[in-house]
Order: C-alpha cells, then structure tokens, then sequence
C-alpha cells in the first residue's frame, strides 16, 4: 500500500476520535460540574516502535496521527441558584462521594436529600463526610459555611469532606461527572478550597469553540477521505490500463 494511504487513513481515524470527543462535550455542555476532554494531535513516523496497523509495503514509512487524550479541568461558570443545596466549589478540589465501585469524587454540587434525609449526589450516590460517613439531615434550616460544615436549626450536622490531589491530575473519568485517581494515589484534605452555598458551577464546556472545532474536524475528515479516494483512483487505474500495455 502507498505510504500516503497510511496517512490518510490515519487522519481519518483520528479525526472519528475527535468528532466523538466533540460530542460528547456538546452533549453534556448542560451538566453542572462537567470537565470536557480534549484531543492533541502529533505526526510521527511509522516504523518498528510506531508500527503501522496494516502491513508495511515496500514504500517509505509513512506519517501517522497519534493522538493524546487529556481532561480539562478549567472551573464553569458559577450561577447563583438560591438552592440551599446547590453548593459550588471556589478553587481546586473535589467533593468525595461513596459508589458501588468505591470512592469517587466530583465537583457537580446539585445536591438533594434521600427519603432517609441522606445528602446525595443527583445520581443518588453519598455524599462523604470528614471521616469517609455520610451526612444525615434532619430539619428545615441548613446553614453550610465555607469549609463545609453544616448546621441545622443551629445545631451542627457534621462537615463535607473537600479533598484535592497533587497536580498534574491523574485521574480518569467514571460517569460524566465522576473520577477516580488512576495510579491510586491518595487524595489529601484541601485546606483552600471553599464553597458556596446557593450556588453551582456550570459545565467548562464552550458551545461554540466546540462548534467550530466540529466543523474543522469534519473538513480534515472530508480532505483525508478525499485523499484515499484519490489513491484507490490510481490504483484501479494502473490495475486496468497498465495491465492492457
């Protein structure tokens, strides 16, 4: 095969990778607390540490896209809600929330209250407490200050566990709002980070720089397969009108 059918193809590949990533930004633009993924691109050279994923013809090596996938984790927008669950993260760190997986952390604070008056995530998951408990509200009142601790009716109710981990962020994505630390590195208490009640972070997602990146996408997309269409032209033709000669 012509290396330049590698490369093509190879850019077609990536570019479908990147249109799923695209989407599901726009997808979740809506969802407080999301943290959207991004895609780099680099070339290099097909050879014996880059094997190609067909076999190599004869031809020289060709170029191929390699693409590396990363989570921004820029905060959203905060929009005041008057929700007296709602509560918004100000600067880095994470909510710790209890899964059937294990512990998982999020910064989506749409918060509600379980029928057994549990505070829960909007997917029903715990919300943990300083100590890894869940928090059990009983009461009409709830007044929770900056470093999470809670009261209700003016007596205290336990704190909000807010955890960070050391950056660069090793984590990986669970749902659409949830991580884990992927080299099960230990989370630490985050002694900066404050919330804010009545209050919640939007999705970092941009409707129209993802718009715009969705439309160069689908263009390269068009050029690479214009490109292979090109090569299988040549081939056929040299396959019917070489073979007469």
């Amino acid at each position: 095969m012509n290396s330049g059918m590698y490369a093509a193809v190879s850019g077609n590949l990536a570019a479908m990778r990147r249109l799923d990533v695209i989407s599901n930004n726009l997808a979740n633009v809506n969802t407080p607390g999301f943290k959207k993924d991004k895609m780099a691109f680099e070339g290099l050279l097909a050879g014996a540490t880059n094997p190609p994923a067909v076999p190599q013809g004869s031809t020289a090596d060709p170029i191929l896209q390699k693409e590396n996938m990363y989570i921004d984790y820029s905060s959203g927008p905060v929009s005041q809600t008057g929700n007296t669950l709602d509560l918004a993260l100000d600067g880095d760190g994470f909510f710790a929330v209890a899964t059937p997986e294990g512990t998982a952390y999020t910064r989506q604070g749409n918060f509600r209250l379980s029928a057994d008056g549990t505070l829960v995530t909007s997917d029903g998951y715990p919300v943990q407490g300083q100590g890894g408990g869940a928090i059990h509200i009983q009461g009409n009142r709830i007044e929770i200050d900056a470093k999470g601790a809670i009261t209700v009716d003016g007596a205290p109710a336990g704190t909000i566990s807010l955890v960070d981990f050391d950056k660069p962020y090793n984590l990986t994505k669970t749902g659409s709002t949830l991580f884990v630390p992927a080299d099960q590195q230990a989370p630490r208490q985050s002694g900066t980070t404050q919330i804010r009640q009545g209050q919640l972070e939007g999705s970092n997602v941009e409707s129209i720089s993802e718009m715009v990146q969705m439309i160069e996408t689908n263009r390269y997309f068009e050029a690479c397969s214009k490109v292979i269409k090109g090569y299988d032209d040549i081939a056929a033709k040299a396959a019917n009108e070489l073979g007469r000669i």
